[in-house]
């Protein structure tokens, strides 16, 4: 269910020896399923179903199909990219759910990979739209102190705590985020199916708050005016709607106007 990929852009960061402690310690305290995956070989490490390494070795055809199988199967799945800046890696780091950076001087790079996963989405036709408003990869940046450490990533076991119990807190959240997701799909189907000119009124019957309904059905029809078709309206101002009270909305109708209006007076006739 949740993929989480450790990366660091140097190398001897001493990755692969903090993800397999993170996987261990996950293992050990916790009762979910945990898997774990190296892109790189391990030699201290048997090859298992739950245990892979030697994914470099794969096309990234196997490497996401064999990805999206372990996520039905387990609920925890930790990603040791280690330092291969590779297209392969690159390829696949959109697919994390959480994307962990290790280094404290990495953190441009952090927001780098983030800006590359982020543009990778939007040119995946599978993300849907309204999808992505509600969830995105979060990049963390791993600080390390540099009293005792100049190179590699000496992890202490408090270390290993912290981290696992925030990939475990940080895993309760992404499952919470997908419940959520799954409800608002649900909602939006129903939306998709209500006619043009009952859009207020099914909304209202749908539980929403009849002047919220109103204003969106609006929203709608404006977008509708600019060009959009009907559904495609619906899909782009979903995410805005499900996450905006009145008040925002509103706001969000009235500065869009604005600005067309304005927008308008500067084109010559």
């Amino acid at each position: 269910m949740y993929l989480a990929g450790f990366y660091s852009p140097k190398e001897k960061k001493g990755v692969t020896e903090l993800s397999l402690s993170v996987y261990h310690w996950l293992k050990k305290n916790t009762t979910l399923s945990v898997a774990f995956i190296a892109y790189g070989t391990l030699e201290k490490e048997e090859m298992s179903l739950e245990l892979i390494h030697g994914f470099s070795q794969w096309t990234v055809s196997e490497q996401k199909r064999q990805v999206r199988k372990m996520k039905r199967k387990y609920d925890i799945i930790i990603y040791d990219a280690s330092s291969q800046l590779s297209e392969g890696v690159l390829k696949l780091l959109p697919i994390v759910d959480r994307l962990f950076v290790v280094g404290e001087e990495n953190n441009e790079f952090a927001l780098k990979i983030h800006q590359i996963i982020q543009f990778d989405k939007i040119f995946d036709n599978r993300v849907k739209n309204f999808i992505t408003h509600l969830q995105g990869n979060k990049t963390f940046v791993l600080r390390e102190s540099k009293g005792d450490r100049v190179m590699g990533f000496h992890y202490k076991k408090e270390e290993t705590n912290h981290i696992g119990e925030m990939v475990y807190t940080d895993y309760v959240t992404c499952y919470l985020e997908k419940t959520l997701i799954e409800r608002h799909v649900k909602i939006f189907e129903q939306i998709k199916k209500i006619p043009r000119e009952e859009l207020y009124r099914g909304l209202y019957e749908l539980g929403i708050d009849f002047e919220k309904g109103l204003l969106f059905h609006k929203f709608v029809q404006h977008r509708e005016a600019l060009g959009q078709t009907y559904e495609e309206a619906i899909e782009k101002l979903f995410p805005v709607f499900i996450n905006s009270t009145f008040a925002e909305l509103l706001q969000k109708l009235d500065s869009e106007i604005y600005f067309i209006t304005k927008l308008n007076k500067q084109i010559p006739s």
